[in-house]
């Protein structure tokens, strides 16, 4: 039965050959329901000129109307929701509804944008189903975009022993979407780390075994404790232990809550001086606040404010020669940066450390020309730039500066698996200072492709070799130059290996191998240093 030649037949009615047959005279489209989205570039204006330029593609002007198919009309409205689509509003959709035009022969066309309606949380046992659905509760009554769905599900999977997924339902109410997140916990909220390395010295105890606890969400809001344990061998002279347990506010995604404390306790009974009895414990206590303020895919901001405050004492046969005492607040900023273009990875941390008080025990017979009130800028940069056949290249860059003569608590450490290979861990210790390296890595040069023995999994995935460059230099401060009156550069160059087993525990094996390259000399036997660390997962 044809249709009246004003009017836009309900969906339901409309069939293949009338859609292509049937015309109606148009002068133009009207489009309702447009938010306005201005960063994505969706606003009533932008749609409305884009409904006008379709209108004028298909030949039609202000002054004498077209006539044109549903086909033709319902294309238009394709091309909202494309736009829509393309800007990230995944369920956004526009169409025609049933309409009579009148003498203006105006075509009406709504968008329905997909109003967040529920958030609805499944699978969660051991967590609260409020603290998943937290970061994507702000969303509801938005029209539903994918970045801010993608940001709400990356604050979900901060949190420790649960990963989260998300799929749509339609909503009560006609234009609303609910968003469904499945959450998936972990077998046990509760995981153990053990390894051994040889990162110590001589002094305190050249290997160490580790052993660490994590028990994830103990009160079912994404909070955690970890405790880690380091006992020093050969000699068995030192041990380390912290203790830190974080929990998020949850009323404001990416902003937790975070307390700790760590404490090693040194006691030097062999040696060259063990006649001295040399004890003395470090230790140290902080509280404040971490929040991720960005988190999208390719960059994540995180700002973070803690007060510290740390001690050292050191004795000699029963007398105390240092007792050193500093309350520090400690302002930092971290960025993580996906850069697609050049594909790479930048991190940045920075962090300015402002003493509020500070007391030592005077002489201090250790450190004494140093101050108890102080400031530090410390900067640390990593770019992680990906090669083509498995290579990477990472620079990094450290360092800190100070106008202050500093304790050793607060001191640039130079030397060790973390900064020049080539020499012992704290080598040089000074006020202000930098350490940079160059590395190169390959995975399996030659047979990354070929099966390996190791759950058939090829080898590119399993093994890595490394070269590398460090470079450090230090510097005294104004107020430390009769202590420490030189300024010290260390280098170094080296090659590794790293060896990893995902699948068995998380195995990692991680060797360095690296020598001296200037008048200075590494203090490991044949004046070269190796370094060398296993950690598994349970």
């Amino acid at each position: 039965m044809p249709l009246a030649p004003n009017v836009v037949p309900p969906m339901s009615v409309r069939d293949e050959r009338a859609a292509q047959t049937d015309l109606i005279a148009v002068r133009g489209f009207h489009v309702e329901g447009v938010g306005n989205h201005a960063d994505e570039g969706i606003t009533p204006t932008s749609i409305q000129t884009l409904a006008d330029t379709l209108y004028t593609k298909l030949g039609g002007t202000a002054e004498q109307p077209v006539k044109l198919s549903f086909l033709q009309l319902q294309g238009v409205a394709d091309a909202i929701t494309n736009r829509y689509r393309k800007a990230g509003f995944i369920v956004a959709t526009a169409f025609l509804p049933a309409q009579t035009l009148g003498s203006s022969e105006i075509v009406d066309i709504k968008v329905l944008e997909g109003r967040i309606g529920r958030v609805i949380v499944e699978g969660a046992k051991r967590y609260r189903p409020w603290v998943i659905a937290a970061p994507a509760e702000r969303l509801k009554g938005h029209a539903l975009r994918k970045s801010d769905v993608d940001s709400a599900l990356l604050y979900d999977r901060d949190l420790p022993g649960v990963s989260v997924a998300a799929t749509f339902e339609p909503g009560a109410q006609v234009g609303q979407t609910n968003l469904l997140l499945i959450a998936h916990e972990a077998p046990h909220p509760y995981t153990f780390t053990v390894g051994a390395d040889n990162y110590g010295t001589s002094i305190t105890g050249r290997y160490r075994a580790l052993l660490g606890a994590t028990w994830n969400s103990p009160l079912g809001i994404g909070d955690r404790l970890a405790a880690n344990v380091d006992y020093a061998l050969d000699p068995s002279q030192n041990v380390y232990g912290s203790l830190l347990y974080t929990v998020p506010t949850v009323i404001v995604p990416g902003l937790d809550g975070v307390v700790g404390a760590t404490r090693s306790t040194l006691q030097i009974d062999t040696g060259p001086f063990a006649a001295l009895h040399i004890s003395g414990p470090t230790s140290s206590y902080f509280g404040g606040v971490n929040w991720k303020f960005v988190n999208d895919e390719d960059l994540k901001l995180q700002a973070s404010l803690q007060l510290i405050h740390e001690q050292a004492k050191i004795s000699s046969l029963g007398v105390l020669l240092s007792d050193e005492q500093f309350n520090v607040l400690d302002l930092g900023f971290g960025m993580n940066q996906t850069d697609r273009r050049f594909h790479g990875v930048n991190l940045l941390q920075a962090d300015l450390r402002q003493s509020v008080s500070g007391h030592s025990l005077q002489p201090d017979l250790i450190s004494p020309n140093h101050a108890n009130k102080f400031t530090i800028g410390r900067l640390s940069y990593t770019r992680l730039q990906f090669l083509p056949d498995d290579q990477q290249l990472y620079f990094k860059l450290v360092g800190q500066y100070t106008h202050y003569a500093l304790p050793p608590l607060e001191q640039f450490s130079i030397g060790g698996p973390y900064s020049v290979r080539a020499y012992p861990i704290a080598t040089a210790l000074t006020d202000s200072g930098f350490y940079t390296s160059l590395e190169y890595h390959v995975a399996a040069p030659g047979f990354g492709n070929l099966a390996s023995p190791f759950y058939g999994q090829p080898w590119r995935s399993l093994l890595e070799l490394e070269t590398f460059v460090d470079y450090a230099r230090g510097y005294p401060s104004a107020g430390d130059r009769l202590g420490n009156p030189a300024v010290v550069t260390y280098k170094g160059i080296g090659a590794g290996v790293v060896f990893r087993l995902p699948r068995f525990h998380g195995l990692e094996f991680h060797l360095d191998y690296s020598v001296p390259v200037d008048e200075q000399s590494a203090s490991g036997l044949n004046g070269y240093q190796i370094y060398s660390g296993l950690g598994m997962k349970f």
